[in-house]
């Protein structure tokens, strides 16, 4: 019976983007939205938040994001994607 394991690499052989490729498409979907990180510490572990810790966390985030997540599409006839179900409801009368 063959060895179904993944073969073991070595860490420069990893997929998908790199830490500086993940950063500029993070920073410009933030920068998209409005949010600009310029304004924080580059890396200042005394502050609540730095840059380096920003992006860490969204590189983190985007490299585990489940498939299913990621495939995710809203259904453009269905109805709009609410916090709290139950107030649309007595909104719509649905």
């Amino acid at each position: 019976m063959p060895d179904l394991e993944p073969p073991d690499r070595p860490p420069e052989q990893d997929f998908g983007p790199s830490d500086e490729e993940l950063d500029a498409w993070i920073l410009a979907r933030l920068g998209a939205l409005g949010v600009d990180l310029s304004v924080l510490p580059e890396d200042d572990e005394d502050a609540p938040a730095d840059r380096r810790s920003i992006l860490a966390s969204a590189r983190r985030f985007l490299r585990s994001t489940p498939a299913a997540i990621a495939d995710f599409e809203l259904d453009p006839l269905g109805p709009p994607p609410a916090m709290y179900p139950s107030e649309m409801t007595g909104w719509t009368d649905e």
